[in-house]
């Protein structure tokens, strides 16, 4: 009998509502927080996807170290996850793993591109972008698009192997492949722009900021949803229905926005 994978969609839906914020906060907290403070600076906001940062000491070198900080951490932490995720064995921890390397690689690739052709963002090399402003900014950018285009491509050809290797392949694998490609896309979304209406900055945090790193940063989650082939052997792949993964998803999604979303100023 054929092995077929099966991936519980509620499953899924916890794990995206979980995932959000937390990978969210690696980015703020671990990166453009952590290196506000290692830079002898103050964090005077700290939203749901931004941080204040008061560059007191340090000038445009420490801005430029607080800016990148929030990619940097991404790409350790997509080295970091993909490294577990090859050593994992059970089928929920390398479910949970690809999501976190792929997710922060999506990340860490996308700044490159949107900083690169909207000349904004962390990596922004112009006047008001996050290392900016450089000199020959323009060539900065066209740089920065076509790396970060590039690596972007590169991951989600990475993401179809990968998640190939789990499940495998053929026409058996759609459902699953699509609960786990799409279905995470669409609740991680939903959830990281729900958190982002209650700051108080207004539309352009949402749009700049929590639109352009979930439905733009992790679009190729929809690319690889839709690359089954109908040829290929499917894997024993099961992910059972977790309602505590649901729950303390739903919990960290609600927190997360209640407690981020309208911004932190610390005393």
């Amino acid at each position: 009998m054929q092995a077929t994978p099966r991936i519980d969609r509620l499953t899924v839906a916890g794990l995206a509502l979980l995932l959000m914020p937390v990978l969210t906060m690696l980015h703020e907290i671990g990166g453009h927080a952590a290196m506000c403070l290692a830079v002898g600076s103050k964090v005077t906001g700290l939203g749901a996807f931004y941080v204040s940062c008061a560059a007191e000491t340090g000038g445009d070198w420490a801005r430029r170290a607080v800016a990148f900080a929030g990619p940097g951490i991404d790409v350790v932490a997509a080295m970091l996850g993909y490294l577990a995720w090859k050593r994992a064995r059970s089928d929920l921890p390398r479910l949970v793993l690809w999501y976190v390397w792929l997710c922060c690689g999506f990340s860490a690739a996308g700044y490159l591109a949107y900083s690169g052709v909207t000349g904004i963002g962390d990596l922004g090399p112009g006047k008001g972008g996050g290392i900016g402003p450089l000199p020959m900014a323009g060539l900065w950018r066209a740089g920065l698009a076509v790396i970060g285009g590039f690596a972007y491509w590169q991951l989600i050809r990475a993401g179809k192997v990968s998640l190939d290797a789990m499940i495998g392949q053929g026409l058996p694998t759609k459902p699953a492949r699509r609960a786990a490609s799409h279905l995470f896309y669409i609740v991680l979304c939903a959830a990281a722009i729900g958190a982002s209406l209650l700051n108080p900055v207004g539309l352009f945090i949402t749009l700049a900021s929590a639109a352009a790193a979930s439905f733009g940063g992790k679009s190729g989650l929809i690319s690889i949803g839709f690359a089954t082939r109908p040829d290929g052997e499917p894997r024993p792949f099961a992910i059972g229905r977790s309602v505590p993964v649901l729950v303390v998803g739903a919990i960290a999604s609600i927190l997360f926005a209640v407690v981020l979303g309208p911004t932190i100023t610390p005393g």
